[in-house]
């Protein structure tokens, strides 16, 4: 990881931002799956929680594209089946 992210510290006593260097990003990620939760899923048990914070981590990573439905979609139809023993896993 050294080798592609370079590690900064905020000192937030003293300010906030610092050039590129701050942790807006990471804040709304975590504010918009706090949301999603209480908003539309209510709950999630720790046994599904990593398929949760996968699609919200994709909606994230492709939230500036301009048709994700429709983009989503497409991966879906050119991957082979999903099985149901993949999407429950045995904790």
């Amino acid at each position: 990881m050294k080798e592609t992210h370079r590690h900064a510290v905020i000192n937030y006593i003293r300010t906030y931002v610092e050039g590129n260097i701050h942790t807006n990003t990471i804040e709304n990620f975590w504010s918009l799956l706090k949301r999603g939760i209480m908003g539309s899923f209510h709950k999630v048990s720790i046994q599904h929680l990593p398929k949760y914070l996968a699609e919200f981590e994709y909606r994230f990573n492709h939230r500036e594209a301009q048709n994700l439905f429709a983009q989503t979609l497409g991966i879906m139809l050119r991957r082979e089946g999903m099985r149901y023993s993949s999407l429950v896993v045995k904790i």
